[in-house]
């Protein structure tokens, strides 16, 4: 017998109960003096084995409901293997060899008995004797037929080692932020039963193999400096436990496995891969999500602008929808107080009941504003995961970024076909249809799906084998008839949320972006000089126009990005900073990242059209009117007054949310913003350019005379005078952000901004910015409300900061 016998057995199981896991260090055989006559032929040439076992005379027990199908065929002398199933029913019997027999013949469960010809079944059947023929004869060939029916659907292609499910009572519910923690560990995903198959591969090798083996090791990076100590290594049990130790459980496998399989011993490596598929399965998934998902680019994607996603990340805070619009209404000049509390929830424990909920969370919709940080949510959960931080529960994880969906192979797939095509680590994963397989499926920005998710007239399906267009099929697993006991979670901007019928979403969550104290975790964080970035978040605080944008993740980024390069300049900092820039740079950034969602990457995708120049002028103009009218929210109606429409708005969302809608017409559908003060900065820039531009006046358009519309290169001062007379005339100060806004725009450091993208790029400078100043000082030097004079103030600090282009 081979050293996968009883002796072997006994050592595992002594050391599985006796010795601590491998984590704690390396353990040692406290058998030294072992033979190595056990090593001299490997189990593959023995012949048919003979294991005499006790069999009760019920027919029934050759195969019971525990086997699920998998048959083994029984003697009267006992059970024969053949050699192929030698390795999965020597596990079985060392395992179970201190049962009771009837248990034991319960438990076994061989991949080759169902892979016999009829004829092997033939001669089997023709060795028992004449009564068992009579009796039982029947019987069996009834399961027979039915096993070879069922074959192809229920072949799940991992060989399940039998074990008792643990008998501890579930764990204590864990703390907040670490997500689904709540169930037993899969007994195939352990360290005892990994180790225990590790250790029963590598004891059938040849001490020669395991030699090789160990040289392949000292090639890999992590093993160069332990080789020493695994050279002398000769126990099977001592070698994968330090393999463990040395890289961990899911790497030390795959090694295992590319070890046995360097070795010649194919059939004995692919056993160990079917006995631990999950673990393989999981192992493989970490390395693809590692090498995607790790890095983090901020703004646009550019080569060598990546960072560790951990050393930026500081999680927004994530809330369970309520009533309240997304926009955050908190503005400089006047505040409008929030009355509906929400709840808030970890990003982690989105698929967590609360404790008055029952139900599992099944399917989970997150919304966001444009700039709130959806994706790299989604990409830190996965992190997350990957690194075992948070939802262990989840044995899979599949990422399904809606924009590539559309990408996959022609024709009808089925849901394996489909996962294969996108994840090559998960070809042919039958087993993801059992009830114990948890996993996660993770649609991210829905608005970019191109499939039309046809609830209403999709086919229905329910299998994972069942061939059917892609859109039948995600919208079978989103409704749950597909994979029912799989977790899915979309994402989404609010405007494409209505595309999934919101009686198949389990939970409502949005991000609402950064709070006070995440804003310093996060400038603090970004930058490995610690002084740097408390630099950079109190020069930040001093304008609170930017304190309170800065609740927008993106908008976090481009302020860090400006000022770590200002404070270079010892000089940097000394006035307090202006905002028009970065409001500017924004329009640009956002304008560019909605090239990349819709268009595509590559060099003509990425410039801006003559049509995009003309949304952003447009969208000013209305701009312009909506805070003439006093309101901060606009129809299809208003697109249309600007001779835009839906259409235009939706392929360049990233500016704008909507915020309401009623039913399916259009027509009713509210949008805003992603803040009032864009909306105040595009009001600005549409007046700003008009004049620079077109030599249009449009505060005071009855003034203007016909030779007048043709200068372009009048002094500003002819805008800025009338500006300045309406935003003092204000009563409740609602054109101050405007004013604003509208004087930074004519220093060079901030027009410069424009040049390229609404104005050309040898644009002339603007004449006439001293008659600004003086006037400016000469109506703070009247009696006007505090308010106002303090928006003049600042207003000045626009062009101070404007001159030196900082």
């Amino acid at each position: 017998m081979s050293n996968f016998g009883d002796d072997s057995d006994s050592e595992v199981d002594r050391i599985m109960t006796d010795r601590p896991p491998s984590s704690y260090g390396s353990m040692h055989s406290d058998h030294e003096d072992e033979e190595d006559d056990e090593f001299e032929e490997p189990p593959l040439k023995l012949p048919a084995t003979r294991v005499r076992l006790h069999r009760s005379d019920s027919p029934e027990t050759a195969i019971t409901e525990r086997t699920n199908t998998n048959q083994s065929s029984v003697y009267n002398d006992g059970l024969v293997l053949k050699p192929q199933s030698l390795y999965a029913a020597e596990s079985l019997a060392r395992y179970s060899i201190n049962r009771e027999p009837s248990e034991l013949q319960s438990e076994i469960r061989t991949e080759a008995a169902m892979d016999e010809e009829p004829n092997d079944r033939d001669s089997e059947m023709n060795e028992r004797d004449t009564r068992e023929q009579q009796n039982d004869s029947a019987a069996m060939e009834e399961q027979e037929e039915q096993a070879e029916a069922t074959k192809e659907e229920d072949d799940f292609d991992e060989i399940v080692v039998g074990f008792e499910e643990p008998k501890d009572p579930p764990p204590p519910p864990p703390p907040e932020g670490v997500g689904l923690q709540f169930q037993h560990t899969l007994r195939s995903l352990t360290l005892p039963h990994v180790l225990r198959q590790m250790v029963g591969c590598l004891s059938q090798l040849h001490p020669g193999d395991i030699t090789y083996l160990k040289r392949s090791l000292s090639t890999n990076c992590r093993f160069k400096k332990y080789y020493s100590r695994i050279a002398d290594l000769n126990d099977p049990l001592d070698l994968a436990d330090k393999m463990i130790e040395v890289c961990g459980l899911g790497e030390a496998l795959y090694m295992t496995i590319r070890g046995i399989q360097n070795v010649g011993n194919d059939e004995l490596a692919e056993y160990l891969r079917k006995t631990c598929r999950r673990a393989v399965l999981q192992h493989d998934l970490k390395l693809a999500h590692d090498r995607r998902y790790y890095y983090l680019y901020e703004g646009r994607c550019r080569p060598g602008r990546q960072r560790y996603i951990s050393d930026v990340y500081v999680e927004p805070v994530t809330v369970i929808r309520g009533s309240r619009e997304p926009i955050n209404l908190e503005n400089e000049v006047y505040k409008i107080p929030y009355t509906i509390e929400e709840t808030q929830i970890r990003a982690a424990d989105i698929f967590r009941p609360l404790p008055h909920e029952q139900k599992p969370i099944r399917t989970v919709m997150m919304t966001g504003i444009p700039a709130c940080g959806l994706t790299v949510a989604v990409n830190k959960f996965i992190i997350d995961w990957m690194e075992e931080k948070n939802n262990k529960d989840f044995q899979l994880v599949f990422p399904l970024p809606a924009k590539e969906l559309h990408l996959g192979k022609d024709g009808n797939l089925s849901f394996l076909e489909m996962l294969g095509s996108f994840f090559a680590e998960a070809d042919d994963i039958k087993f993801i249809e059992k009830p114990d397989c948890l996993s996660l499926f993770i649609i991210d920005a829905l608005e970019l799906c191109k499939h039309n998710l046809d609830f209403k007239n999709n086919e229905v399906i329910s299998s994972a084998r069942v061939k059917a267009p892609l859109d039948a099929l995600l919208t079978s697993l989103i409704k749950g008839t597909l994979l029912p006991n799989a977790r899915v979670w979309i994402t989404s901007h609010v405007t494409a949320a209505h595309r999934i019928p919101p009686e198949l979403i389990d939970r409502f969550v949005e991000l609402r972006g950064f709070t006070d104290e995440k804003k310093q975790e996060y400038f603090t964080k970004r930058t490995t000089n610690a002084e740097l970035g408390r630099k950079v978040y109190n020069h930040m605080k001093r304008s609170k126009a930017l304190e309170i944008i800065c609740h927008l993740p993106l908008f976090s980024w481009m302020v860090a990005f400006i000022f770590e390069r200002g404070f270079q300049d010892p000089e940097y900092g000394k006035h307090p900073p202006g905002i028009t820039t970065f409001y500017a740079q924004l329009i640009v950034v956002q304008m560019n990242r909605s090239f990349e969602k819709y268009r595509g990457c590559n060099v003509e995708a990425q410039k801006w059209r003559d049509e995009d120049k003309s949304f952003i002028e447009m969208m000013g103009k209305m701009s312009y009117q909506m805070i003439l009218d006093g309101r901060d929210w606009f129809t299809v109606e208003d697109l249309a007054s600007v001779d835009l429409t839906y259409e235009d708005l939706r392929s360049r969302d990233e500016l704008t949310t909507e915020v309401r809608r009623k039913n399916d017409d259009i027509h009713t559908w509210i949008f805003k913003f992603v803040h009032i003060t864009v909306q105040e900065y595009m009001a600005a820039m549409y007046v700003y350019v008009a004049f620079r531009k077109h030599g249009k006046n449009v505060i005071e358009p009855s003034k203007m005379s016909w030779f007048q519309g043709q200068n372009k290169d009048r002094p500003v001062i002819e805008l800025y005078r009338p500006a300045i007379d309406r935003a003092l005339a204000s009563p409740n100060g609602h054109l101050d952000m405007f004013l604003r806004f509208l004087i930074g725009l004519v220093t060079p450091g901030t027009e410069d901004n424009l040049h390229g993208y609404l104005l050309s790029h040898y644009h002339p400078k603007a004449k006439g910015t001293e008659d600004v100043v003086k006037y400016i000082n000469k109506k703070m030097s009247d009696n006007i409300h505090p308010d106002r004079r303090r928006n003049l103030e600042l207003c000045l600090v626009e062009l101070e900061e404007g001159k030196q282009g900082r």
